[in-house]
């Protein structure tokens, strides 16, 4: 008899360790949950006030961010060339009067009203597509009036220091 009384503690204890080890397991997995969902909090609360700091603009920011400025600006064009040519594949266009999107037979705009003249349109993208090499130089020569004001502006200062 003992031996079935044994071997019942054993499985008694062998449960036991069991659910303790299942329980560690479980809350281990909810504080690392729990601190995945604050990471994302954190994170989230940077970009906005990210995005704050670029929508305000300030001088000294511009400075201070410029490369950061730069990239957000150069993925925000980019990102608006994509949709053109998302809409243009997907047979829309945008409103000369409001830039709402619109289909490209549509005879008047959705949002404002506007008569839809389409030699007009047909035009406007033709000089959209010629203006895009000109649109990328007066970005890269913004970029380069940038750096070297940044690069005065520190010259300047070490003089000051010294």
């Amino acid at each position: 008899m003992s031996l079935f009384k044994d071997l019942g503690q054993g499985l008694a204890n062998t449960g036991k360790q069991v659910a303790k080890k299942t329980k560690e397991i479980t809350d281990t997995v909810q504080l690392k949950s729990q601190i995945a969902t604050e990471k994302e909090t954190i994170e989230r609360l940077y970009a906005s006030i990210g995005k704050q700091v670029f929508e305000a603009g300030e001088e000294e920011d511009e400075k201070k961010f410029f490369t950061e400025f730069g990239s957000i600006r150069k993925s925000m064009d980019k990102k608006k060339e994509l949709e053109e040519e998302l809409t243009s594949l997907d047979g829309c266009r945008y409103c000369p009067e409001c830039g709402a999107r619109i289909e490209k037979s549509s005879l008047y705009c959705s949002r404002c009203g506007a008569k839809i003249d389409k030699s007009k349109m047909d035009m406007e993208e033709q000089m959209r597509t010629q203006m895009e090499g000109t649109k990328e130089e007066e970005q890269e020569a913004q970029i380069i009036a940038n750096e070297i004001e940044s690069a005065s502006a520190d010259i300047t200062i070490d003089i000051v220091n010294h």
